[in-house]
C-alpha cells in the first residue's frame, strides 16, 4: 500500500477530488483508492491539473462512501499486479488466456 494523495473536495456529481503527492499519477488510473481505515472508496478515473500539482479523481463505489470521507487525511492505493506471460517455442511471448470456450482444432 502506498500514499496518494489527501482529498481537497467533493464534486456535485459525486466524485471526490485528491491532490496527488505521486509527481506522476497517470499511470495509477484505475487502481483503487482507500482510507485510513483500509477502507475501499473506490476507483481512480482520471488525473487532472497542472503537471507539477496534479488532482487525482476518485469515482466513489457508493453514495454512503461520500459521506464518511473527510477532506483532509491522506489516502491510499494498493499497486496491481503486472500481468503475466508465457513463452512458446522460438521466444516470442503470448499473453495467457483465461478459461473460456474451449476451442476446436481443424484438420
Amino acid at each position: 500500500m502506498k500514499k496518494l494523495g489527501y482529498i481537497v473536495n467533493k464534486t456535485k456529481d459525486g466524485l471526490i477530488i485528491a491532490r496527488s503527492i505521486i509527481r506522476d499519477p497517470r499511470r495509477l488510473v484505475g487502481h483503487t483508492a482507500y482510507d485510513k481505515d483500509l477502507r475501499r472508496i473506490g476507483k481512480i478515473v482520471d488525473v487532472i491539473g497542472r503537471i507539477d500539482a496534479p488532482f487525482v479523481v476518485i469515482k466513489p463505489e457508493s453514495k454512503e462512501v461520500v459521506e464518511f470521507v473527510d477532506t483532509g487525511p491522506v489516502y491510499y492505493y494498493v499497486e496491481r499486479r503486472p500481468r503475466r506471460f508465457l513463452r512458446r517455442k522460438g521466444g516470442k511471448m503470448k499473453k495467457r488466456r483465461g478459461r473460456g470456450k474451449k476451442r476446436s482444432r481443424r484438420k
